[in-house]
């Protein structure tokens, strides 16, 4: 039997980030999950929270946005890391980690590394 592979949770509204961001995941040996929004983001987290090792989510999205999931992920989970994407990385940290947009695929898996070796929420990082 194989190793178990490390689940992070993708929470972005725009379809064709979910799918890029998740294929440069599972390109790198990650398993991913993915939800459309932040209400999705904290169903599909609450259905699989045991699994999940990384939240990874856009900060503004319709219905909830990236900030409001973590805080509601967080309560279930104090010590999940969150990356936050975001078009604008002023005042998008909150405390978390923090990628700007554009990212390529290397910025993405190195910080995912980052975030899980550390275990911990990271401080905001300006470069991709």
């Amino acid at each position: 039997m194989g190793a178990k592979l490390t689940t992070i949770l993708v929470v972005d509204d725009d379809c064709a980030v979910r799918t890029l961001v998740g294929a440069f995941l599972e390109d790198a040996g990650y398993r991913v999950l993915v939800a459309a929004d932040g209400v999705e983001g904290v169903s599909v987290f609450k259905q699989h929270q045991s699994d999940i090792a990384l939240l990874i989510t856009d900060v503004m999205m319709p219905n909830m946005n990236g900030f409001d999931l973590a805080d509601c992920v967080l309560q279930l989970d104090s010590q999940l890391p969150v990356i936050f994407v975001s078009g604008n990385v002023q005042g998008a940290d909150r405390g978390h980690g923090c990628i700007a947009k554009p990212f390529t695929p290397a910025a993405l898996v190195g910080r995912v590394r980052k975030a899980l070796n550390a275990g911990r929420h990271l401080p905001l990082d300006r470069q991709n």
